[in-house]
């Protein structure tokens, strides 16, 4: 597979995922305040992964991502016929500690005291 279109398809899963859950079109009460970050799909199209983070404690993480799971077979069939892909692929949600790490150390390094201070 072409790396650059794969690449693209990635990015606008990343878009239409995101657009979804916040239009409301998914109507889960346990998928609220999530914000997509990135997604990786297979060369054979059969997987997406897509991470997700959202302001919430550990309770509120298991409870979204098993929302996403549930709602996993809708927002496949509505980014797919977005799309207009011939194979839809499988989304699996994670959650995105990377990007929780990323956001923790940029709060340490604000809170260094400035030079020249």
């Amino acid at each position: 597979m072409n790396p650059i279109r794969k690449r693209k398809i990635e990015s606008e899963i990343v878009k239409s995922v995101a657009n979804l859950i916040l239009s409301g079109k998914v109507k889960d009460p346990r998928i609220e305040m999530v914000t997509v970050h990135r997604a990786s799909i297979s060369d054979d199209f059969s997987i997406a992964k897509i991470w997700v983070t959202a302001y919430c404690n550990d309770h509120g993480k298991n409870k979204l991502l098993r929302g996403l799971k549930n709602a996993s077979g809708f927002i496949q069939s509505v980014v797919s016929r977005d799309l207009r892909l011939r194979v839809t692929p499988k989304f699996i949600f994670f959650w995105d500690e990377e990007y929780i790490k990323a956001f923790e150390v940029n709060q340490l390094i604000d809170s260094l005291p400035k030079m020249g201070e």
